[in-house]
């Protein structure tokens, strides 16, 4: 049975200090329960949690109560976070990333922050399951159509190189926002932006000068309302990070490793990554 992996992003690099991809992973029959229990409680109407509680929320939650609001997303958040349902997230904060980004070798092979948070996310999961021992099962990743599809789709033409033990192991495609499963990968995300948005404006430094740092180190800024906990509760210890610079640093010190390695690379590399920062993107000092 194969595995399935929903992820979505929030936060905006021009407008926002962090940036997060996170989702869920589940077998094919956990993915079917959720997707029926999901339409039941949102009674097939597209819920984004951006909009949730103003005037423009598909489900009129404006016109709810607080304490209405609160049950209704404790509901979906135990939808997602249940036996067999894996919770994942990666959040970078923009700026540092950035810094590591203008003076990468190769700041190609990183993308710009959206990228790279899903490249995150998507090294979480594969070394969960390689933890497990559940590397060779079949993995089938889903994102919401238009998210940085070129930067994402080269992490998967690796895998699927000649070379790799993961050809024919992992598939990847791009849905539209409404579809039914990138809705509990939006909740996740959105829920966990906003805990790691609190964190940073009390303290802007989210690096613990590892290469890591748990999303659980900052529970004291998940809501009070105990929706934060009810979706990362169990997961927010090892499947739910903030990427610190050294991550990316580390990365791009492989990369610059291995084009010396096989400069004939590096050309077929530059095509298949049209992405080239900008020098706007510079950080201010």
């Amino acid at each position: 049975m194969a595995l399935r992996v929903f992820f979505d992003g929030s936060g905006k690099s021009d407008d926002h200090p962090t940036i997060t991809v996170g989702g869920f992973l589940g077998d094919d029959d956990l993915c079917k329960e959720i997707e029926h229990e999901w339409n039941a409680a949102t009674k097939n109407r597209v819920f984004h949690f951006s909009d949730f509680g103003k005037p423009r929320c598909n489900l009129g939650s404006h016109t709810w109560s607080a304490i209405e609001r609160t049950a209704f997303l404790k509901k979906l958040a135990s939808i997602i976070n249940r036996e067999g349902s894996y919770i994942f997230t990666a959040s970078l904060e923009i700026a540092a990333f950035n810094e590591i980004l203008y003076k990468a070798a190769y700041p190609q092979e990183l993308g710009p922050s959206f990228s790279a948070c899903a490249y995150g996310a998507i090294l979480n999961t594969e070394a969960l399951l390689l933890k497990e021992g559940r590397q060779h099962r079949e993995v089938h990743y889903a994102f919401e159509k238009g998210d940085r599809e070129h930067e994402i789709k080269k992490i998967f033409a690796d895998w699927n190189s000649k070379n790799s033990e993961y050809k024919g192991l992992r598939s990847h495609t791009f849905l539209p926002k409404n579809t039914t499963l990138l809705q509990p990968a939006d909740l996740v995300a959105g829920i966990v932006q906003r805990c790691v948005v609190s964190a940073f404006n009390a303290f802007p430094s989210l690096d613990n000068g590892l290469a890591r740092t748990r999303l659980q180190t900052f529970d004291r800024h998940y809501s009070g309302d105990g929706v934060t906990a009810t979706i990362v509760s169990g997961h927010d210890h090892d499947k739910c990070w903030i990427v610190n610079p050294k991550s990316f640093d580390f990365l791009d010190q492989i990369g610059s490793r291995f084009f010396e390695r096989h400069p004939d690379q590096l050309k077929k590399r530059m095509k298949q990554s049209p992405y080239k920062p900008k020098s706007a993107e510079k950080p201010t000092v």
